[in-house]
């Protein structure tokens, strides 16, 4: 009998222990509004953002193509996905030289229509990946020309940057803040985040000039996000 009701114990910890992970699994990072408070966000919520200076660095190469500042515009069109994110970076250049999409002016740097997606980089912490939205996670999302077009550009692969703001773990605790922060950090030309957390595998950017190889690259920018109307967006833990 005794080891009956040790084996029942037993089974009721392992029980407990997968419902209470389970529970946890659940509690990821969404996106939720005003339009109906209480509910994950199920419309679009258009947001803008100014950025500060920013660079990309080669990971063998190490080569840098800085710029001194920029602007985003995007929507976040579901609990944990954001479209038409367009980052449109100003001042760039590259060893000195000025870099520029096709059709921009000198140092205007304008990436393709981008994705995110929310996830936890840390646990408890919520990033944003941001990749190609027509092409996917390997696809080419940035491409422009440096020195009067004798050096030819392209970015490809996907970013995830850290987000600050979030409220609580569930939408109920959370609160509306006025803006809020997506980090990029990076080190050597190595993602600081390069996975969200429980995946496997890891993603990054890659680049490349002209006919060159791609090599591993890191971003470092800061984005300061304002949702469409005064404290319209929110998003949990």
């Amino acid at each position: 009998m005794k080891r009956i009701r040790i084996v029942g114990l037993v089974l009721v910890a392992a029980f407990a222990f997968t419902a209470l992970a389970s529970s946890a699994s659940a509690l990821e990072p969404v996106f939720y509004t005003k339009v109906e408070y209480g509910a994950t966000a199920n419309t679009p919520i258009k947001f803008t953002g100014t950025l500060g200076a920013a660079f990309l660095e080669g990971e063998v190469s190490k080569t840098k193509i800085e710029c001194s500042a920029g602007t985003a515009t995007g929507e976040v069109t579901g609990n944990k996905l954001t479209k038409k994110n367009i980052t449109t970076f100003t001042g760039c250049k590259a060893g000195g030289f000025p870099c520029n999409s096709t059709g921009q002016g000198e140092g205007v740097i304008v990436t393709k229509s981008l994705e995110g997606e929310l996830g936890e980089v840390k646990a408890g912490i919520p990033g944003v990946r941001l990749f190609d939205e027509a092409g996917g996670k390997g696809a080419v999302l940035a491409e422009f020309a440096c020195a009067g077009g004798a050096v030819q550009v392209k970015v490809k692969g996907s970013v995830i940057g850290q987000l600050s703001g979030a409220a609580g773990n569930t939408v109920k605790e959370g609160k509306f803040a006025s803006s809020n922060k997506l980090t990029f950090a990076q080190t050597a030309g190595k993602q600081k985040f390069t996975k969200f957390l429980g995946e496997v595998g890891s993603e990054q950017l890659q680049s490349k000039s002209g006919e060159g190889a791609y090599e591993n690259g890191g971003q470092s920018v800061i984005a300061t996000l304002k949702a469409e109307g005064v404290s319209n967006l929110g998003f949990t833990k």
